[in-house]
């Protein structure tokens, strides 16, 4: 059972669902409120709204809707659940209380053209407000920019307000929304609530119910909310509406940031965000950068820079000698002997220049052996079978048949013929024309050709057409009867 002053028993303090009494100004919000106001009231033109997800849009549609309620005529839509033009115009004369049944898309404008422009009457403004722009379809933004070009006397008829995410900035940067781009007077951003004005936020709104907020929230309970929510306007409300449940059920209050951690493991199914820290890394992990400056690279094996001098041991050539400190003292310095020092450093300059020269050399024999040595196996470079040949057996039978076909010559067209003669003697230059003169039996209608080059000839020769005799019917009894007795048919 709760009390009459618990927080249960009084209106929620973060209410799921926006309402324009619980209006919080915060300073993103209330800039661009202002903005917008100004662009409705002057009749500017479109105005944009753009923000992410939860961070209070249409809590500001419901807030210039109320403040333009007694001047304009506002309609709220929603651009998820338009996907058509007929569907657009419906959803607005539904607002208006306008009909919008069996109605095709031209009588749905006429509709509204009628309703904003009455004849003899003052013509009437209305606000259009819609959420979730970015979900709009080109075309429908079009009609949306159709409808802001109806005026009179001046003023806007139509004052269209838009609000979505990013997306709908990239939108209107496409060439295809150049015009609808040119006419929008004001662009407003919103962001999340910073530290303190998530405070005043919490605070403000526990007020709103009747509650005390200095009962409610601890000082670390509100930094909690803060790391938790990150100032996003819908998760401070979620994990708010979460505590005031939680209170009303245990009667726990203070809240510090050990309820809040819990409420928000509740909520999100996820640790706080001030506790991802302190996860320990599973399995082994590569990193991958320059080394800073606590890091040192030897070998391949990278020492932190505490652990340098126990685990890097450089071993230096014995032969070399050690040279003197440079903050030895002068007595040390004077014990050496002029002479051998002058001999000892001779000697040392004349065994690092034979160190070098055979450093030279292994580098020189180490770089031939490597190109020498180079294995690399070249996949272009594969090995292929031989060639396998076939034999055509039957390659000259066709020249062998053609040699020995019959000769045929063309009776009928003897024009024809010697075109044909000419042709074969242009691509054939050792070809012979025959005439009458030859072997060849004399007829003037037969044209062949003979090639002095061995291949192929072909000699083209037809045989007269066949008389055609007409019969008449009454012959036909002794046409068939002269068939089948073998007899001449005669058709005197």
């Amino acid at each position: 059972m709760t009390t009459p002053n618990s927080p249960a028993a009084s209106p929620r303090p973060f209410a799921a669902a926006p309402d324009p009494s619980r209006y919080f100004p915060a300073c993103a919000m209330e800039e661009a409120r202002q903005r917008v106001g100004r662009s409705v009231q002057r009749g500017e033109g479109p105005v944009l709204v753009i923000g992410a997800a939860g961070l209070g849009k249409t809590m500001l549609l419901e807030v210039v809707s109320q403040q333009f309620r007694d001047q304009l005529r506002p309609v709220t839509l929603m651009g998820g659940q338009l996907c058509t033009r007929r569907a657009l115009l419906q959803m607005i004369l539904f607002e208006l209380d306008l009909p919008y049944r069996e109605m095709d898309e031209s009588e749905l404008r006429l509709s509204l053209l009628s309703y904003l422009q009455p004849a003899g009457a003052d013509a009437r403004r209305i606000l259009l407000l819609v959420d979730e722009a970015d979900a709009l379809p080109p075309r429908l933004l079009e009609e949306l920019r159709s409808l802001t070009n109806l005026s009179d006397h001046g003023e806007l008829l139509v004052n269209l307000v838009l609000a979505g995410n990013s997306t709908m900035e990239e939108q209107f940067a496409d060439p295809k929304l150049e015009l609808f781009s040119q006419r929008v007077s004001a662009r407003c951003y919103l962001a999340a609530f910073g530290r303190e004005e998530t405070f005043q936020y919490v605070r403000a709104q526990v007020s709103a119910s009747g509650a005390d907020p200095q009962a409610l929230f601890a000082d670390d309970g509100l930094e909690a909310i803060f790391a938790a929510t990150d100032g996003v306007p819908r998760l401070v409300n979620q994990l708010g509406d979460q505590l005031m449940w939680m209170v009303a059920e245990t009667g726990y209050a203070p809240l510090d940031d050990s309820i809040v951690q819990q409420a928000w493991s509740e909520l999100q199914q996820l640790p706080a965000p001030w506790n991802t820290h302190s996860i320990d890394p599973v399995g082994d992990v590569v990193e991958f950068g320059e080394l800073s400056s606590d890091e040192f690279d030897l070998g391949g094996v990278v020492f932190e820079d505490d652990r340098f001098e126990d685990e890097c041991v450089v071993d230096f050539d014995d032969d070399l000698p050690a040279s003197i400190p440079i903050n030895a003292p002068q007595a040390e310095v004077e014990k050496a002997p002029l002479e051998q020092s002058s001999l000892e450093t001779i000697d040392v300059t004349e065994q690092l220049l034979e160190q070098l020269q055979v450093m030279d050399t292994v580098e020189v024999v180490s770089s031939s052996v490597a190109d020498v040595e180079d294995t690399t196996k070249n996949p272009f470079i594969e090995a292929f079978d031989s060639e396998e040949v076939v034999l055509d057996r039957y390659s000259t039978f066709e020249s062998l048949l053609l040699a020995e076909a019959p000769r045929v010559a063309n009776r009928t067209d003897t024009a024809f013929a010697q075109q044909l003669q000419e042709l074969e003697a242009i691509e054939t230059p050792g070809s012979v024309l025959l005439s009458n003169d030859s072997d060849e039996p004399e007829d003037s209608a037969t044209t062949a050709f003979k090639s002095n080059d061995p291949g192929d000839v072909l000699v083209i020769e037809d045989s007269d057409q066949p008389q055609t005799t007409v019969v008449n019917g009454q012959k036909f009894r002794q046409l068939f009867s002269s068939l089948e007795t073998g007899d001449e048919p005669c058709f005197g």
